[in-house]
């Protein structure tokens, strides 16, 4: 019997623990699309490279980086650009280099190495 109980509680905490990594993993899963790049203290946003692209007379290319529930991903930086990611706990892998990441009022930061820091903004 209490092989059982014991058995029990253990199912519970094992139940309990999966809903709430879950939970972890998953609220920073979506799209977003590009916002900014900074980089020597340089900023450069989506705003100022479609205005580029359109006095260039070129289409925008989509920029963005989709996050899904699995840890998986993609990252599109432009049409021909893609490229698969990894994620978990504020590490992202993109193209084998591990980045730190944070989301923070919808805003999703990649930090790399060299003061690069890339701004996503979750899609509606």
């Amino acid at each position: 019997m209490k092989k059982i109980k014991l058995l029990s509680a253990v199912c519970a905490m094992a139940v309990a623990a999966s809903f709430t990594l879950t939970g972890c993993g998953s609220s920073d899963a979506g799209r977003y699309n590009f916002y900014s790049l900074t980089s020597s203290g340089e900023t450069m946003t989506m705003k100022e490279i479609e205005e580029s692209y359109k006095e260039m007379d070129m289409e925008v290319p989509e920029m963005y980086l989709l996050l899904n529930d699995d840890g998986t991903g993609t990252l599109v930086m432009e049409d021909e650009d893609t490229q698969e990611v990894e994620w978990k706990d504020g590490v992202i892998t993109i193209d084998g280099e591990e980045s730190k990441y944070t989301v923070k009022d919808g805003k999703l930061t990649i930090e790399e190495e060299g003061d690069v820091l890339i701004v996503f903004e979750k899609a509606e």
